[in-house]
């Protein structure tokens, strides 16, 4: 097939056929598969791809001869599964007779038996012959009677011009078309579902897992809470006894804590265990209560000796650490952590700050650093 004669048929069938993507095999299928390409359709060669499914169409130029060769059932069980739709090419068409003689057409008969036994029809109302004497299209969603495939087999041994057609038949392939396209897009919405539908699936995934650390991270500052508010409660043998509900409560993610031995350990050690966990690395992300606590220890608003001095179950000797006490149970009851900041005069300027620990809110808000400065 010429260049020039592809750069006026390939537009024509990327239009005609709704072309997106096509696999090319034969002679010469490197050349039409650029024309195609540059017409505005995927194209690839046979022999510069393995195929998978997909393509639109594939196109097969042979020659007469090719049909009873070796190679040829590898080019059509190659094409089969890359399209259900195939265009075959007669090419090159030999010249019967000597020069100046009509082109003669390879005998069809065979290539017909090839495509039926792959499932297969020809498509008779599409006339493939402005690609070629005998070029035809088959499908396998193609049906026809047998006088249609009869007489579209004749028309094309015989090389008879394409009769026009009525309005009826171009009103059908138009429907046809509609129909190829509009099934296209349901494709194409398909699997745009199928993506959505899973990222929907992963990120309920993600949310459910969050939500059950997030629970279980709340369960156990409330069971820090009450150790620490308590300052009479044995807090390592509830910590031993409670050891399994804890490791449970922090996840299956945190590092595993050690109860404490039966020598005397600060209540300050195995709180923060609990948050943190000793195998954990030391730079990473600490508990939210871990965080907080180093806020209030690096702030002037907190006077960790006035603190203790005005908290019953500090004064008293338990050796629990003033600021986690603070940060656990002072702030969120409502005590002051210094003689320089009023809780409830900020908590009644910045009721958003309700539930949380009012000199955390303070410093993460910057409203610190402007009565500090005071």
């Amino acid at each position: 097939m010429p260049p020039d004669s592809q750069a006026m048929i390939a537009p024509r069938l990327v239009n005609e056929l709704m072309l997106v993507s096509v696999l090319v095999a034969g002679e010469g299928a490197a050349a039409l598969a650029e024309s195609l390409a540059q017409a505005g359709a995927a194209a690839e060669s046979l022999a510069e791809t393995e195929p998978g499914a997909g393509f639109d169409l594939g196109i097969l130029l042979a020659a007469e001869t090719d049909a009873d060769q070796p190679g040829t059932a590898d080019l059509v069980a190659a094409l089969s599964r890359a399209s259900e739709r195939l265009l075959f090419v007669p090419l090159p068409l030999r010249l019967a007779g000597g020069a100046g003689a009509a082109p003669a057409l390879a005998d069809l008969t065979r290539w017909f038996e090839i495509f039926a036994e792959l499932g297969y029809q020809p498509v008779v109302d599409f006339d493939a012959g402005f690609v070629s004497a005998g070029a035809f299209l088959v499908d396998r969603a193609a049906t026809a009677a047998e006088s249609e495939l009869a007489a579209f087999a004749d028309r094309l041994q015989n090389t008879a011009p394409a009769q026009p057609r009525d309005d009826a038949v171009q009103s059908d392939r138009a429907e046809q078309l509609e129909l190829a396209r509009m099934r296209a897009e349901l494709a194409a919405s398909e699997a745009k579902i199928a993506t959505l539908s899973n990222q929907v699936q992963q990120t309920a995934s993600a949310l459910q897992q969050a939500e059950a650390q997030n629970a279980g991270w709340d369960g156990l500052r409330g069971w820090v809470a009450l150790v620490v508010a308590d300052p009479s409660r044995d807090a390592a043998s509830a910590l031993r006894r409670d050891l399994p509900r804890l490791q449970a409560l922090r996840g299956d993610a945190a590092p595993p804590i050690e109860p404490p031995a039966d020598a005397p350990v600060s209540r300050q050690g195995w709180l923060a265990r609990l948050f943190r966990g000793a195998a954990k690395p030391a730079s990473a992300p600490r508990h939210p209560v871990l965080e907080d606590a180093a806020l209030v220890r690096a702030s002037k608003l907190f006077d960790a000796a006035w603190y203790v001095a005005s908290t019953p179950e500090l004064s008293e000797g338990q050796g629990i650490d003033p600021v986690f006490h603070y940060v656990v149970v002072g702030g969120l009851r409502g005590a002051d952590p210094g003689p320089w900041f009023d809780s409830a005069a900020y908590l009644a300027a910045h009721p958003e700050a309700e539930g949380s620990c009012p000199l955390v809110h303070a410093i993460r808000s910057g409203e610190a650093d402007k009565l500090a400065a005071g």
